[in-house]
């Protein structure tokens, strides 16, 4: 490497501008220490991921909860989050992190977003409900107000007051290796993108927020879960190509240990976007409970696929197919009532806290979502009648080859069952559809007994979902305070990560399996523990 022409140096290096080094920097800068973010990409890329996200987050125990009469408690969540997670061996720290954010997330998360203005919608929602004995048996989703997006832009705000002072910002800082002097990581070493050369930053801590690497599907392929057979040929981009594990790869080469990288979070439900960043962009589709998920061949799953429970499950059943994609069955009437699109770009109500839009939403439906996707998005069709929707989901998919009298056998079954009425429902999916609609939050937003075939209900739609790359779970093993470990569980001296990089605490706090909003809520409070970690020399509430 030529000698550095420009040389950065604080008290605290952030690799990566994602929204864990933003809240960090902002505790650090706030009590007087010296901080330079280095940031990939334009200031356009600052917050990372939570720019898009659509700002969930686990909470136990909340006021969202108690006045929606739910009862929980860290035991409970702890139960749940165990029985998710399937911890292996050597996932002691993996399991103190669990542990510290199941009991520890109203203060150090909420309590702490709250105090920086934010707010949340007041009704909890129900993600990764409990089915077949596993999952969230109670609602714990708490959406944000202004959603991922509100979150960063409320960052910036509090931070720029600090730039050019204690704080430096350096977009288009490109880190491609970690400097090691003294026994202890000293700095990193990168490129600058505008041309300007190469860089170095020098620091008492060096913290590594660039992301995991599910970005790079050539990886997501190569750390394919064995348990989900054969890795996809296709797959659609949940994430950004950039997020390419670069940064974990330069900790191992020191000695850094890190949880299983084969621990991912990946979507059943994702169709490629019409306005995309990048080639093979995707977006991941909260699918309709109503609509009936067909195999690519169009035959019903068996036992049904369940819209909201187990999604790592889902996607191993939809991978045993064959095939990296299957079918929604569906008409207009549902896809307005029930459709939702993950993230900030596709929910302006959330994003701008309008609540009069947000209650018509609920009440009559998204209809001008529904009509964008089925004019714009590359995966969705409709139809006036089963045989021309066939034809073109043939077109679509030709390797699928949906057979035509499966298709029409399973909905006729499913819309005769509608007929006999719910006294006579004994359809898994509807018999789950009755338990959805016993809550609040998910009555609101689910037809009740909609026949697909009716023709006032019409067209029929269907929405080819495909398998979409989302974030890694297994990242580098971390302490509570936020320093990387090697394998003997001794820290390096000098290296810390947070976020995703940490499989969001310990190398994989989630296990195999994410509860939902505890990845958003990690980097919260791992950036809060490393913070006040440093300030103080101890975690919050020690």
């Amino acid at each position: 490497m030529t000698e550095a022409k420009l040389t950065h140096r604080a008290d605290v290096v952030f690799v990566g501008g994602g929204v864990s080094a933003l809240w960090a920097a902002l505790e650090l800068v706030e009590a007087g220490r010296r901080v330079v973010i280095l940031e990939a990409g334009g200031p356009e890329r600052l917050g990372g991921q939570a720019r898009d996200a659509f700002g969930g987050f686990c909470f136990v125990g909340s006021p969202e909860q108690r006045r929606a009469g739910v009862r929980d408690n860290a035991e409970l969540a702890w139960q749940d989050w165990q029985g998710y997670a399937e911890f292996g061996p050597d996932s002691e720290l993996a399991q103190l992190w669990a542990r510290r954010y199941v009991e520890r997330n109203l203060p150090d998360v909420r309590e702490a977003l709250v105090r920086r203005g934010h707010s949340f919608f007041p009704l909890p929602a129900w993600a990764e409900r409990a089915h077949g004995g596993r999952g969230n048996r109670l609602p714990r989703f708490h959406l944000l107000w202004g959603c991922g997006a509100g979150l960063v832009g409320r960052l910036l705000t509090w931070l720029r007051p600090h730039m050019g002072d204690r704080l430096t910002l350096a977009c288009h800082h490109r880190v491609e290796g970690l400097l090691w002097q003294g026994g202890r990581v000293v700095g990193v070493s990168g490129v600058q993108g505008d041309s300007k050369g190469d860089f170095e930053a020098h620091g008492e801590q060096m913290v590594i927020a660039s992301g995991g690497f599910n970005g790079d599907l050539d990886l997501v392929r190569g750390r394919w879960p064995a348990e989900w057979g054969a890795a996809p040929r296709e797959l659609l981009n949940g994430s950004y190509p950039w997020i390419d594990g670069r940064m974990q790869t330069a900790a191992t080469e020191l000695g850094a240990a890190t949880g299983p990288l084969d621990q991912m979070w990946v979507y059943a439900a994702g169709i490629a976007h019409w306005k995309g960043a990048f080639p093979g962009h995707g977006l991941a589709v909260i699918p309709p409970r109503s609509a009936l998920w067909l195999r690519a061949d169009g035959a019903r799953f068996s036992p049904p696929l369940l819209a909201g429970t187990d999604t790592r499950d889902l996607v191993g059943r939809i991978a045993a197919t064959g095939q990296p994609w299957s079918w929604l069955l569906l008409n207009r009437r549902i896809l307005a009532k029930e459709l939702a699109l993950q993230g900030s770009e596709f929910n302006p109500a959330f994003r701008e806290h309008r609540w009069l839009r947000l209650v018509s939403n609920l009440l009559l439906g998204n209809g001008a979502l529904a009509d964008e996707v089925l004019a714009q998005a590359p995966d969705a069709l409709s139809a006036p009648d089963l045989p021309t929707l066939v034809a073109r989901m043939n077109a679509l998919a030709p390797e699928g080859t949906v057979d035509a009298g499966s298709l029409r056998s399973a909905v006729e079954a499913w819309d005769e069952e509608l007929a006999r009425g719910p006294r006579f429902h004994t359809d898994p999916q509807l018999q789950y559809l009755r338990s959805v609609r016993a809550f609040p939050g998910d009555r609101l937003r689910t037809l009740a007994h909609q026949p697909i075939l009716e023709p006032a209900a019409g067209p029929l739609v269907a929405l080819r979902l495909r398998l979409l790359s989302r974030k890694s779970l297994g990242g580098l093993r971390t302490r509570l305070d936020g320093s990387v470990v090697d394998a003997a569980g001794e820290p390096l001296p000098g290296l810390y990560a947070l976020g995703e990089a940490a499989g969001f605490g310990g190398g994989g706090m989630n296990g195999k399996r994410t509860l939902e909003g505890t990845l958003l809520g990690g980097c919260i409070l791992g950036a809060g523990q490393f913070a006040s970690a440093t300030l103080t020399g101890h975690l919050p509430s020690e």
